[in-house]
């Protein structure tokens, strides 16, 4: 998989952004990234709103006792590889994907009337 976007504001839309990432779309290939302090989720249009919904709902999330406040595991695809979570990450990372959303919505409702 090759997310090697250039951000130079012409092949790539921020949609919403703060200081521990940002929410935009590559216009060439159409993939929307969910940068996230040191994560990226590279996402289509269809899977943005359950990936919303898994992160806003604490879907899938376990708790998880650390020392250091991050109190709520998920884990990934791979195997042997979790994200953690403080409530604190969790509501940043709602926030920038709430932003993001309406934009969201528009572009995929006009990705869906340009397919019929």
């Amino acid at each position: 998989m090759n997310h090697n976007h250039h951000h130079d504001g012409g092949s790539f839309r921020t949609f919403a952004e703060n200081e521990f990432g940002y929410v935009g779309m590559c216009e060439g290939c159409r993939t929307i990234n969910v940068a996230f302090q040191n994560s990226l989720f590279c996402l289509t249009l269809d899977q943005i709103g359950a990936f919303t919904k898994l992160i806003a709902d604490r879907l899938t999330m376990r708790p998880f006792c650390t020392t250091h406040g991050k109190k709520l595991i998920l884990a990934t695809p791979v195997p042997n590889y979790f994200l953690l979570f403080s409530e604190a990450d969790l509501a940043n990372l709602c926030s920038l994907l709430t932003e993001a959303a309406p934009i969201l919505e528009a572009e995929r409702i006009l990705e869906l009337s340009r397919l019929n």
